[in-house]
């Protein structure tokens, strides 16, 4: 199986040895959940009627090939079940999917969710996009009009309200997004400026903006993730390239893999 997710997500731009190393890692975690029952509590499994074990992951073997799934609630909400393929050994084509749909049916699951290569044939509904750079790969050209310092406690009023502006100003010109468009917390910013993940960016000696960049691992993928960024509507367009190569170039000298 590790073999075959590596030969699959091959174009992460990573080295073979570390998207290995990812993998093998990811594996080993999800294949515990196959029968650890402090995983499977953390489901509804009270309120379906189902007993505790049924929320444990679980191999299935199709047509000679391995298939490891699990049990997802879409927002944590129970009314939207899908079974989601962590890892694999074969293809997945409308055959498979209705297979894994069909040991999973006392869930009532609604959808099957697959992490995909861009150049993989389409096959369903996209539901989400990932846009991965190597940052010791990225040419940064010299800019000395723009910086990155990070942001300090005494910051915080100005951040809060940056960012509460950007977004009033997105869900006013695109209202029909409101309830995708989810700003950072007073909480998550203060937790966020604590632990150094806020950048202010500086043009030309004033605060044009702010990233936060968060150290994270999204299923196997380990990095750091833009979690929020705010522009100044004046300084938006190509200046925002530029701001954001500034700021990989910041988080690049914090060792990100």
């Amino acid at each position: 199986m590790l073999d075959y997710m590596v030969s699959l997500y091959r174009t992460v731009p990573v080295s073979s040895e570390r998207l290995s190393d990812w993998l093998a890692s990811w594996l080993a975690q999800q294949q515990t959940r196959c029968h650890d029952h402090h995983f499977s509590a953390a489901f509804p499994w009270r309120e379906t009627g189902l007993p505790q074990h049924a929320f444990l992951q679980r191999e299935l073997t199709i047509n000679g090939q391995r298939y490891l799934t699990g049990p997802r609630y879409l927002g944590g909400d129970p009314a939207q079940p899908f079974i989601e393929v962590v890892a694999r050994d074969g293809i997945i084509d409308y055959r498979v999917a209705s297979a894994i749909m069909q040991a999973w049916q006392p869930l009532k699951p609604l959808k099957l969710r697959i992490l995909l290569p861009a150049t993989y044939p389409d096959i369903g509904i996209t539901d989400q996009l990932l846009f991965l750079s190597d940052l010791a790969s990225l040419s940064v050209p010299v800019d000395e009009d723009i910086s990155l310092v990070t942001a300090r406690r005494k910051d915080y009023p100005a951040c809060i309200t940056a960012i509460n502006r950007a977004y009033r100003a997105s869900w006013h010109t695109l209202p029909h997004l409101r309830d995708q468009l989810l700003a950072t917390s007073r909480q998550e910013l203060r937790e966020d400026i604590a632990a150094g993940h806020v950048f202010l960016i500086i043009w030309q000696g004033i605060v044009a903006g702010l990233m936060i960049c968060v150290p994270r691992r999204l299923t196997f993928i380990e990095g750091f993730q833009i979690m929020d960024e705010v522009i100044y509507a004046r300084l938006s367009g190509p200046w925002t390239r530029r701001a954001r190569s500034a700021a990989f170039a910041a988080a690049a000298s914090s060792s990100l893999w």
